[in-house]
């Protein structure tokens, strides 16, 4: 026999470039193929820790900047003065002359009401006063602050297109409890 040894199965010879790193170890063959139960779990939990973040950030920027109810200055309610502005008092509760009394009192205090007249209907329990102009309420709000009536009596309404004033004041049955109140 010659001096060359021979490779056996379990050890390849050390010039041998196409023995696998498996057949090195001499171990059992642990592949792709065996599925581990445990990092599949883990992966999935992973998964849906990640979706549900991305949930709770759409949903956190959808509410705190998406909306709609950002409070933007329109630069139309900043430019009227209080003697440009086109306002209307009307008497919603059939008291007579209860509508000029009030368009008296805002003239006093720099408004020029272009509109005094009776509402469309005489039964109004409440006092309103609505803001045709901005989305903001400003003018609507000044009016409310000479009246000493709070924020809640002033609401939005958009004007149509044929209707010229700004601030419509609608006089209801409560007009004995307005704080600026007319003698």
């Amino acid at each position: 026999m010659s001096n060359q040894r021979m490779a056996t199965p379990s050890r390849p010879r050390k010039n041998d470039s196409n023995a696998s790193p498996m057949a090195k170890r001499g171990g059992s063959r642990r592949g792709k193929s065996e599925f581990n139960l445990k990092q599949a779990l883990f992966t999935t939990a992973l998964w849906a820790l990640g979706i549900i973040n991305v949930i709770l950030i759409a949903s956190f920027v959808s509410k705190h900047f998406l909306s709609g109810r950002e409070h933007t200055i329109s630069a139309e309610a900043e430019v009227v003065a209080p003697d440009n502005l086109k306002i209307e008092v009307l008497n919603g509760c059939g008291v007579d002359g209860l509508a000029r009394k009030y368009a008296d009192l805002l003239k006093q205090h720099g408004f020029d009401p272009v509109n005094v007249s009776t509402y469309e209907r005489t039964d109004m329990p409440h006092t309103y006063i609505i803001d045709r102009r901005s989305k903001e309420m400003v003018m609507g709000l000044k009016i409310a602050k000479v009246l000493g009536l709070p924020d809640v009596y002033v609401s939005y309404q958009q004007a149509k297109p044929d209707r010229m004033v700004s601030v419509s004041v609608i006089l209801g049955q409560d007009y004995k409890t307005i704080p600026a109140n007319p003698k």
